[in-house]
């Protein structure tokens, strides 16, 4: 008789490896993973995928979809895979949290939980404008489009919020305008939540409120923050000096943004 793991593994947690572990353990023989057939968020191969991966270590532990009539099956379920579908990577089985966010995996569900509606669709707008920059740049289309959807992922947090955090890892911002803060809290977030540790994409996304960052990067998140299309004014004057020169196009968005702030708010920048 086989010990048969039934889950959704969408995707497989840390916790799950563990509990596998310890089913096989307990009843002496081999385990075999198998999905049940409700559609996950991720298709079934890609999660089985993922399966073999978290697993490739124990040599008696197996990954099927199949089940005959004389296993005996143990369903597994673990509150950490919707936890890791709102960002928290770092649960995730070794090997998963740099493949998740690499490939974008459950990025539009990290969204989902994490902004407000208006501020995914802005994400995403910044998101097909930076990518478009980065083709015409030779800048890395991934690392754009992820900077682009992570560059806002803690601006609904209060003030609070981000003063406790600022506190312990940056205090030195405190001394910055409130709402500028979330560039600054977002990498953090980023690298403890999400296991993401390129420099090049936290880097960008502190400066994108600013505009003091001197990557192609930096000035592409920088720009594409500003003349995404649901921002709905006419940006053909920027749009096209940026496809040309990222810096010269940094710099007119940035001499905008000072004299929109100069006029809103009569504070020069």
């Amino acid at each position: 008789m086989r010990i048969v793991v039934c889950g959704s593994f969408d995707p497989v947690s840390k916790s799950e490896v563990t509990a596998v572990k310890e089913i096989r353990r307990k009843y002496h023989c081999r385990v075999i993973y198998v999905f049940p057939e409700e559609e996950g968020i991720l298709p079934r191969d890609l999660r089985k995928k993922f399966l073999e991966k978290a697993f490739r270590a124990y040599r008696h532990i197996h990954v099927t979809d199949r089940l005959s009539d004389d296993d005996k099956s143990v369903q597994l379920t673990d509150p950490d895979e919707e936890k890791i579908r709102h960002g928290e990577y770092r649960l995730a089985a070794w090997g998963l949290p740099y493949l998740l966010f690499s490939e974008g995996y459950y990025l539009e569900e990290t969204l989902n939980y994490m902004c407000k509606p208006g501020r995914k669709i802005h994400s995403y707008g910044v998101a097909e404008t930076a990518c478009m920059l980065a083709r015409c740049h030779g800048v890395d289309q991934k690392e754009a489009r992820i900077a682009s959807l992570l560059h806002d992922i803690t601006k609904k947090w209060t003030p609070e919020e981000g003063e406790k955090l600022l506190s312990v890892w940056n205090p030195a911002m405190l001394k910055m305008n409130p709402n500028v803060w979330h560039s600054y809290t977002a990498p953090v977030w980023i690298r403890q939540n999400m296991g993401i540790y390129n420099k090049r994409i936290l880097k960008a996304i502190e400066h994108h409120t600013l505009g003091d960052g001197k990557s192609s990067l930096d000035r592409i998140l920088y720009i594409a923050d500003k003349i995404e299309p649901n921002r709905k004014y006419n940006t053909e004057k920027e749009t096209a000096l940026a496809v040309k020169d990222l810096k010269i196009g940094a710099e007119l968005v940035l001499e905008e943004a000072k004299a929109y702030i100069l006029e809103k708010e009569g504070i020069h920048v």
